[in-house]
């Protein structure tokens, strides 16, 4: 397949360069769309676009809404084409305080960046990409490319995404959600490809990042420990192409073409034992291959339609081995078919989407050998040398959704109903794989394992490594047996809501109800959101209660039929001082995995109480948006502590495994307060200002994490001078991660030159805070040892981006542009926190140079 896509881009490019032969100057088009009457949407011709606004503030009823239109994506997104990463301009959206780390992994890894909405997990998002739900309800939170049974290194909350280059529109809803979107119980993040044009056009670019446009910098914590003594700064390659063909069949249909190709390319180093094989590359390669196609079957009837492939790749091989290499599947396909009309007053939609997302591990050598290096082998040093690595997975998820959307006047406000039926599938499993090893590392033993007595009776061992004549043997072979398991849902939603006016007041009351096939939960999740124009200065007082219910999570159900592990092991024979080695074994010990099952559970959810104040500003200009949100989270899905429980094991007798049952013992609070400003001066500049204060509390992370009431129950620590109960010390604890308590965010549009030149520039400022935390040191109390606990600094950051495209040249061929992208502007060092010694670097200044062609 990457081979296939290779040629596509290539072909895609050289198009690009050819220009056309049309004698016409290349419009700059305000978004189209058909309106009554018009069989062929209306082009209108601009001689430049004015400089973007960040956002757009949603209706008054809608007060959580917030717009990116095309233009604000293409002067906000950063060189990498990560969409998610425009959003930072949002004050109510969290990142990840570890940002910026340039450890060999990071710089690897071409996901999109994790988003909290409103204090939720970066889990419980709802992500739609052009109509279709692109959400996980599998565990990635295991980031381990060598896990032996986990391995998703390649996998995101975000299954499928698609570059900056090709999105139209980003709406996002952080609070007052519409009936309409459900199974979420953080945001709504709606992402729109641009639409086929009606005319024919052209756009592709080029651009690249490297060390020779990076600063790498380190933090204080992290010099000082390695007092002058400083690793080899990293070296790595990342690129950045598409192109993109809007081409118009008739008056009547619409196509659009594109290719896009994101690719990183990291220096990786051997450890100690294994210097000899020298340094090794690792890539990863993120493309989108979408097609598009609109046509107008009658002057009230749309018919839409759209595929978008879009696989992510990302391999690893482990420094402490060789012929280990894993190749990493992410990222899946998305297809949609759908129709919009109108029937008189009314609007309708209806919609067959499909989504499949792909988080497979493929491997080179699965199952791993261990020799010790007595044996005299040459391809290591050291006391045991590693060939192999981990096995195959496969993994998936599929979503067939279909939904309608019927709107109407009715009475003196307006009705809007709909539904959606899915069904979901997920699959895990593995084929068969073995690790061999020596049975013990004592001399004793290995005499027997290693040395010129050994005689393999199997010519097949030695080329797998496991028993080679006159030099080894390996005596003990741990088996991953085979597993297949799939788990299936159904879901069914309907909801309804009608915007009225009431005695001046602009009421939308709405009702969802969700049910899922795996939790068998009817829940009904009233949404109500009421505005009032006030008397003075165009102000508009809008107040929401709301609850949001989540989805089912489908990782526990997925491990219950994790396989156990089985251990054989064989002994030699001794002829006339030789050590014959058959290749027959017996099982010595066998071992089931921790189990996980389901109980009766709650559907998680989110109950919210927002109120919002917009209006223009007198005598300065501009309009501004002033929120409080208030949320808390119950039901959520948390692990319980393990219980132990008996089995039979084949070998004879009763072992005991672990056994876990997923539980709603997880909660979340949120308080936030944000003010945003925004104001257009004339053509030529636009400015925004947005902060915000926020207090996230979470009782546990990841869905496999126990809540802290459950872990911390009856533990007691040291704190402030006496021994208090833990949780007493972490009551008021503020979130670490995706939870900063205050932000700040500056944004800066401009043209210049008549608008051959436009700037952006941006800045987040994160404040530091405090935070109680274990503090390493223990303490002994009337003979007692306990943890000290104490309050540790967590220092302020600010995060500055500057984006410029200049037109170089344009003719009746088209125009051509150099873009420069400039992240950490400042070169400030992001996380003072950060320790590690061996991979120290953080990316301070650095540049992505791109150029583009537009036709």
């Amino acid at each position: 397949m990457r081979r296939h896509l290779q040629g596509a881009a290539a072909a895609a490019l050289a198009m690009a360069a050819f220009p056309a032969a049309a004698q016409v100057t290349p419009p700059t088009e305000a978004p189209v769309r058909a309106t009554d009457g018009d069989k062929v949407p209306t082009i209108v011709l601009q001689e430049q676009n004015p400089a973007s606004r960040s956002h757009h503030f949603g209706e008054a009823v809608d007060s959580g809404t917030s717009v990116f239109r095309r233009d604000s994506v293409e002067d906000r997104s950063p060189g990498s084409g990560d969409v998610n990463e425009i959003l930072k301009a949002l004050p109510t959206v969290q990142f990840s305080s570890t940002q910026g780390r340039a450890s060999r992994a990071d710089l690897q890894d071409l996901r999109p960046e994790n988003l909290s909405i409103s204090g939720g997990s970066i889990y419980e998002n709802l992500f739609v990409l052009d109509g279709v739900g692109v959400n996980s309800r599998l565990d990635v939170s295991n980031d381990n490319p060598s896990h032996y049974i986990e391995g998703n290194a390649a996998a995101s909350a975000q299954t499928v995404w698609v570059d900056a280059h090709l999105v139209g529109e980003i709406a996002v809803r952080d609070s007052n959600v519409s009936a309409e979107y459900g199974q979420f119980t953080g945001g709504v993040v709606q992402i729109t490809t641009r639409r086929p044009r009606p005319v024919f056009g052209v756009e592709t670019y080029y651009g690249e990042t490297s060390p020779g446009l990076t600063q790498f910098r380190m933090s204080d914590k992290v010099r000082d420990a390695l007092n002058g003594a400083y690793p080899d700064k990293p070296d790595y390659m990342k690129r950045r192409y598409g192109a993109a063909f809007d081409l118009p069949v008739n008056d009547r249909i619409r196509t659009l073409w594109a290719y896009t190709r994101s690719e990183a390319e990291v220096t990786n180093y051997r450890g100690a034992n294994w210097a000899k094989y020298g340094d090794y590359g690792q890539s990863s390669l993120s493309e989108t291959l979408m097609v598009k196609a609109e046509a107008d079957l009658k002057s009230d009837l749309l018919l839409t339609g759209q595929v978008t492939w879009s696989p992510y790749e990302s391999d690893f091989s482990h420094p402490n081995g060789v012929d280990n290499w894993v190749y990493l599947n992410g990222g899946g396909l998305t297809a949609r078919a759908g129709l919009e009309g109108r029937r008189g007053a009314a609007e309708w939609t209806l919609d067959l989407t499909h989504a499949w997302s792909d988080n497979d591990r493929d491997s080179q050598r699965p199952g791993t050998v261990n020799v010790s290096t007595t044996a005299g082998i040459d391809w290591c040093s050291g006391s045991s040398c590693s060939l192999g690595g981990p096995g195959l997975l496969w993994q998936e998820q599929k979503d067939t959704t279909l939904k309608g959307r019927w709107t109407q006047p009715l009475g003196t406000g307006r009705l809007r109903v709909g539904f959606e039926i899915a069904d979901v599938s997920a699959e895990k499993g593995q084929p068969y794989s073995a690790a061999f090893r020596h049975i013990s590392s004592t001399a004793a033993q290995l005499r027997v394992e290693v040395g010129p007595q050994t005689v393999c009776l199997d010519p097949a061992e030695a080329a797998a490594g496991t028993c080679v004549t006159g030099s080894y043997a390996l005596a003990q072979r741990n088996d991953t047996t085979a597993f297949d398991t799939r788990v299936n849902l159904q879901s069914y939603s309907l909801w309804g809501e009608y915007d009225f006016d009431w005695a001046g007041f602009m009421v939308r009351a709405g009702l969802r109800h969700d049910y899922e096939s795996f939790l068998e939960n009817h829940n009904f999740a009233p949404r109500l959101s009421i505005s009032r124009d006030l008397p003075f200065a165009g102000m508009n007082l809008t107040g929401g209660v709301n609850r949001y219910y989540g989805r089912s999570f489908l990782g526990y159900a997925l491990r219950e039929n994790y396989p156990g592990n089985r251990i054989y092991r064989r002994t030699a024979s001794v002829v006339n001082g030789k050590n014959l080695w058959v290749n027959e074994w017996k099982l010595y010990s066998h071992s089931e995995t921790a189990r996980y099952s389901n109980a009766d559970l709650d559907t998680p959810y989110s109950d919210e109480f927002t109120l919002a104040l917009r209006g223009p500003i007198a005598w300065i200009g501009g309009e501004y948006r002033l929120k409080g949100v208030l949320r808390e989270s119950r039901d959520q899905f948390a692990s319980s502590e393990s219980v132990s429980e008996v089995y039979d094991v084949e070998t004879g007798g009763t072992s005991t495994r672990r056994v876990y049952t997923v539980t709603n013992d997880g909660e979340r609070s949120y308080r936030g307060l944000s003010l945003e400003y925004v104001r257009e001066f004339g053509r030529d500049h636009t400015l925004s200002f947005s902060t915000n204060w926020s207090h996230t509390d979470a009782t546990n992370i990841s869905y496999f994490d126990i809540s802290d009431e459950t872990e911390f129950e009856g533990e007691y620590v040291y704190y402030q001078g006496q021994v208090v109960p833990k949780l007493r010390a972490l009551a008021d604890n503020q979130l670490l991660d995706f939870a900063a308590p205050l932000i700040i965010n500056g944004d800066w549009s401009a043209r210049w030159f008549g608008g051959r030149l436009r700037t952006n520039l941006n800045a987040r400022w994160r404040d530091g805070f405090s935070r109680v935390d274990d503090t390493l040191v223990n303490i002994t109390v009337n003979g007692v040892r306990y943890d000290v606990f104490d309050k540790v600094e967590y220092k302020a950051s600010i995060d500055a981006n500057l984006a410029a495209t200049i037109d170089l040249v344009k003719t009746r061929h088209g125009a051509a542009s150099l873009d420069l992208r400039v992240n950490n502007l400042f070169n400030s060092v992001l996380n003072q926190e950060y320790s590690s010694t061996s991979q120290p670097y953080q990316l301070g200044r650095n540049v992505w140079i791109s150029v583009k062609y537009r036709y």
